[in-house]
């Protein structure tokens, strides 16, 4: 079982999360979970309530000014290799701060790949409700997600079925690759990733628990034709 002792970094995009983060989860993950929140200008006490709770496995890392989901990653990406426990990584990867997929599926996910897809070097969270499985979502986040779907599979023939779940693990050796420049989207940039991973073998795990949770920043409705915007800026760069 060799997922078990497999050393990942996860980077946790953080913008005003006093109120929702709950840090006992990230204390009592296994030794081998190391995390990397980053703080993305938050306004409020975020900073404040993770650095006194840093480790050798917990970190911070501030942004002064706040500047998207997409460009809070990157940065984790980059600020990820001057880590003194780096080299030892086997995969680095993001997750959502609120936890709507808890951290116990990280283990799932490196089982998956080892008895599934030995030569997958990226591993995508799918919300994919089917039976044994725990997928609570809003009926109208359900709906737009799955409609985000469908044109992102007609514009760039993607076959992944959720593109946008926010629990994505990859191997250390593509951390170039996905943050050598910044990403064209605050939004749809895991789409940016699929394509920046072109000829890189991915396999979607069936998330066995994912729930919504309340206080989320994106309002998916509001932002529909920005994201569409986004999605043919998109194209046009890739395509080209």
């Amino acid at each position: 079982m060799r997922y078990l002792q497999e050393k990942v970094l996860i980077i946790i995009p953080c913008y005003n999360e006093e109120q929702r983060l709950n840090f006992q989860p990230f204390q009592l993950a296994p030794s081998n979970f190391f995390f990397l929140f980053v703080n993305d200008g938050s306004t409020d006490g975020t900073s404040a309530l993770i650095r006194p709770r840093c480790s050798s496995n917990i970190h911070l890392y501030d942004l002064s000014q706040n500047q998207g989901k997409a460009e809070a990653v990157r940065q984790g990406f980059i600020q990820a290799k001057s880590l003194p426990f780096y080299h030892e990584l086997d995969w680095v990867g993001y997750w959502d701060a609120d936890l709507a997929t808890p951290l116990s599926e990280i283990q799932q996910f490196l089982r998956y790949q080892e008895y599934f897809a030995p030569t997958a070097q990226a591993i995508f969270g799918s919300r994919i409700k089917r039976l044994g499985s725990r997928i609570i979502r809003n009926a109208r986040r359900h709906f737009l997600g799955r409609l985000f779907a469908t044109v992102v599979s007609n514009m760039f023939g993607l076959e992944s079925y959720d593109t946008q779940c926010g629990a994505k693990l990859f191997r250390k050796e593509l951390v170039d690759t996905i943050s050598h420049e910044a990403f064209i989207s605050k939004w749809a940039f895991d789409v940016e990733i699929i394509l920046r991973l072109k000829g890189i073998e991915i396999v979607e795990y069936p998330l066995s628990y994912w729930e919504d949770v309340k206080g989320s920043k994106l309002n998916v409705a509001k932002t529909a034709l920005r994201i569409l915007g986004d999605l043919r800026k998109i194209r046009k760069q890739y395509k080209s």
